[in-house]
């Protein structure tokens, strides 16, 4: 019977240790396929060197933790996705130099005259509305529409965590989920444009290539 009693206070001892070590490891994205690029600096390939992407932030932009073809994903609710657009269309300026040994310059977007992104609120009565964004190519097509829940939606937005964030609500704390687009696969779909990722752990750096696809 003693041990009987002994087994189930080391159960219980146990579960209630599982529980904040599980929140813990949620927090930190361990349960998901994804992460956060936070501690990285992101670049775009020209012609074989690396690219200062910015205002491109980091911290809102993630990638597969693992693979030979890993997709690329980019906050869906904050500024930045416009710069990618210029990305993929190559509308932008090269600015050689600066002092980061890492990156051979930064990238210049102001040449552009393309709107990508256009955010409108919809109404359903004098009160309440739902934002609707709207992502077009460059001939102005319509190629996807994101009702902005802060959620995913099933198709090419998904909620990822940003490892190590988390959030106080009413409902208690939880770990920082936020949606994020899937820029590969949009940007091959809709764009004809296949977007590869390279990754240097040891300098910190995950560069985007751009580039058309052939045709088959």
């Amino acid at each position: 019977m003693n041990k009987r009693i002994t087994f189930s206070v080391f159960l219980l001892i146990f579960a209630m240790l599982c529980i904040p070590a599980y929140f813990i490891m949620e927090t930190y994205g361990v349960f998901q396929k994804e992460k956060v690029l936070s501690g990285y600096a992101v670049a775009v390939d020209v012609e074989g060197k690396s690219y200062q992407t910015w205002p491109l932030i980091s911290g809102f932009a993630a990638m597969d933790k693992r693979g030979e073809d890993r997709q690329l994903y980019y906050r869906i609710d904050m500024s930045g996705l416009q710069y990618l657009f210029q990305l993929a269309y190559k509308e932008y300026e090269v600015e050689a130099g600066g002092n980061n040994p890492f990156l051979a310059g930064q990238i210049d977007y102001s040449q552009s005259d393309h709107m990508y992104v256009r955010s409108e609120n919809k109404y359903s009565n004098a009160n309440d509305f739902v934002t609707l964004l709207t992502l077009t190519d460059r001939e102005g097509k319509v190629i996807y529409t994101y009702e902005q829940t802060g959620k995913g939606d099933d198709d090419l937005v998904k909620s990822i965590i940003h490892q190590g964030m988390s959030r106080t609500s009413n409902r208690g704390t939880e770990a920082a989920r936020d949606p994020y687009l899937n820029i590969t696969a949009l940007f091959r779909e809709k764009l004809n444009i296949d977007v590869k990722l390279t990754v240097d752990e040891e300098h910190k750096v995950v560069t985007i290539h751009m580039n058309k696809r052939e045709a088959k």
